[in-house]
Parts: C-alpha cells; structure tokens; sequence
C-alpha cells in the first residue's frame, strides 16, 4: 500500500474523504443536524435539560464552556450511546433519536470521543480496517487508507504497528482518521487537543482546516477556547447542561466578561 507519493493537489484526499452523498427525508429542507428540547444524564442525574441547537451543512460549532457542563453528554446523546429522556435529534429531516449507535453512525453522523476509543492491542492498519468494514459500504479500502495516510502521514509511518504504543498525538489522529473512513455528513469532535503538546494540536487542526473546507459539518467540543474560537464559524456556551450565550466566534471572543466569567480565561 502505497503511502501517498502524488502530485494531486493538497486538499485531494480531504476532498476525497469528506462528506459523501446526502440522504434528506421526503420534502425536508437542508437544514444540518437540528437538537430540540433534547434531555439526557445518568440514572437519576439530569446533565441536559431542553437544549436547542441548530448546526446548518457545512459549518462548524464551536461548545465550549467549564468541565461538567455536558458536553460529552450531548455528543452521546447525539450518537446514540446514551438515551435522550426526551426531545428530538434530527438530521436534513431524519429523525436520530432512538436509533442505535451503529445505525446513526452508518448515515454519516460520527464521534470521534474523548477517550478515543482506538484499539490499543492491534495495528494501525487494522484498527482502520475495522473502521472501513464497519462504516464504508462503497470505496476501496486501498485508495481509502491512502487518502488517510496523505491526510496523517505518521500513520502510513507506523500502521504496521501497535496503536497502544502510539504517542497521544498519533492516538488521537488515529481517532480521527478512523471517523473519516465513514466518510461523515457530521464530525463530532470531543477535546480534540486534551493533553497533547501545542506543536501536536497546530498539527491536528490544519487537518481539520483542510476537511472543512470540504463542506464538512463539524461539532467542535473543546476546552481549549482560544483554539476553538479562532477555528469555528459559530460557539455556544454551556453551563449545567444549558446554552448560556450564543453567537459568532468574533462575537465571544471580544466579550471579556464573557470569557472570565464561563471560561475562566483569556482568549488570545
């Protein structure tokens, strides 16, 4: 397998990876994924309550608020691993709420969770295999991993060893890669940046930068705010499992009250 050695332009493999062909229910406008009055927790613990949130095709949302606001709670309720107590989550029309992880997946709607999730015993080049078979009905698994390997080449470096052994950098790429292979409508990121080195993450979202310019729909969860901020289109605060403050990335990052308050911080 080839390892990308091509004078295709730049941004061919994220092309070729990007969101494939959509499905929109009969009659249903283009709207994106679409989250009403969704409810979700644990047990007895309610961590959302009434949420709304609109995320149009092709843009990229940026939620960021403090540790314990629900965030990971709202990327799992929206990929299916957890039930919603009630409301609905949509996507150009379809109803997701209720479908299983899997099922969700399959139409495009991916996680790419915090803890990664990769298999840490196997290969790099088996745990895309599992991907692909799992996900991807249509493409050639060669030209795929190729159009992967163009994307992350420390991949192609090291698939014929074990992801366990894998910086977290590499980990989380491998994360991400692994997403990809579904050819997502809709990528969810949950802390794509968390403990990695700064060179590491400047790495990452130039990826990230390529794919969305692909029309990639993406729902950046990032505690990270200075990075989120200057890479989305739009961001929504949370806090205690609510949507506190919403509007464009330039919006909040000129509001110093906002960004001391919910962030606790700065934004550079």
């Amino acid at each position: 397998m080839n390892p990308m050695h091509s004078d295709a332009h730049p941004d061919a493999a994220a092309a070729a990876i990007g969101p494939g062909p959509q499905q929109t229910a009969p009659h249903a406008p283009q709207q994106g994924l679409e989250i009403e009055g969704l409810a979700a927790g644990y047990g007895k613990a309610l961590v959302l309550d009434d949420l709304n949130l609109s995320i149009p095709r092709g843009q990229v949302v940026a939620m960021v608020g403090p540790n314990g606001a629900g965030k990971s709670t709202l990327v799992k309720a929206i990929s299916g691993c957890i039930r919603a107590r009630s409301g609905q989550v949509r996507f150009n029309g379809e109803t997701l709420t209720g479908m299983a992880p899997h099922e969700i997946a399959r139409r495009g709607i991916l996680h790419v969770p915090e803890t990664r999730d990769i298999f840490g015993g196997m290969t790099v080049l088996e745990n895309l295999q599992v991907a692909f078979d799992n996900l991807n009905t249509v493409a050639d698994a060669a030209q795929a991993f190729d159009e992967i390997y163009e994307l992350f080449p420390i991949l192609a470096q090291r698939r014929t060893d074990v992801a366990g052994n894998l910086s977290g950098g590499q980990q989380q790429m491998l994360a991400i890669a692994r997403a990809l292979l579904g050819r997502p409508h809709v990528l969810m990121l949950d802390e794509p940046s968390l403990g990695l080195a700064r060179l590491v993450i400047r790495e990452i979202y130039a990826t990230l930068e390529r794919l969305r310019r692909t029309g990639l729909t993406v729902l950046l969860i990032e505690q990270n705010a200075t990075m989120a901020l200057k890479f989305a289109d739009q961001a929504v605060v949370l806090v205690n499992g609510r949507i506190v403050l919403r509007g464009t990335c330039e919006e909040l990052a000129a509001d110093a009250t906002l960004v001391q308050h919910y962030l606790g911080g700065t934004v550079h």
